[in-house]
């Protein structure tokens, strides 16, 4: 689908459902002190796991399902020919929005923050909880007039295009559950560093 940018979703993406759901309960294991911490003054709030090294054996089973068995080269046809995943799960891997969090609309940063002449191409989105409702929902928006909601739904591999007009996020503050997702990041090597922003860009005037 190519309205607002281009993205798509899969559905019961990872075979064994069992293993989702193991890696959803996971999260529990992760100490406070592990989590990237965001608040409010970075426009959401919600937590992401640090390093692979830090992500648990049943998530990360999970990831690499996705780094293997997704190639965004074949699944958009002509868009790219070249993007891989970073398997390190830099700008992805766990990520928990407790009751009342949220994610403000933003552009992910261009640049990779380990490898300055990475490119982002694409996010992909594992969504993995249970209990879930239409507060989880994602939403694109083109940064002009076109926007649109991807319902959220257990075992739905939500992916993107990622450019300068691939805004998304989820407004509205979760109710009732904690919303749970793994994410895999892919990317593109380019010659030279890329002179770009390696921070997310914001933008809380968006009309929907």
């Amino acid at each position: 689908m190519i309205f607002p940018f281009p993205h798509t979703s899969v559905d019961n993406f990872i075979p064994s459902e069992s293993l989702v759901r193991a890696a959803a309960t996971s999260f529990e294991d992760i100490l406070d002190e592990d989590w990237v911490k965001y608040g409010e003054g970075d426009n959401q709030i919600q937590y992401c796991s640090k390093n692979r090294q830090l992500t648990t054996p049943s998530a990360l089973l999970v990831l690499d399902y996705i780094a293997s068995h997704f190639d965004p080269n074949v699944a958009f046809g002509d868009l790219t020919n070249d993007a891989f995943p970073d398997t390190s799960y830099y700008g992805g891997g766990m990520m928990l929005t407790p009751i009342g969090g949220y994610l403000g609309m933003h552009v992910d940063a261009k640049v990779h923050g380990m490898h300055r002449n990475w490119v982002r191409e694409y996010s992909a989105v594992l969504c993995i909880s249970e209990d879930y409702n239409s507060s989880f929902d994602l939403l694109l928006h083109d940064g002009e007039h076109s926007h649109k909601r991807v319902p959220y739904k257990f075992n739905r591999l939500n992916v993107f295009k990622c450019s300068e007009n691939s805004w998304h996020g989820f407004l509205n503050p979760t109710e009732e559950f904690t919303r749970k997702t793994l994410g895999v990041m892919f990317w593109s090597a380019k010659n030279e560093d890329v002179q770009d922003a390696f921070k997310a860009k914001f933008n809380n005037d968006l009309e929907f």
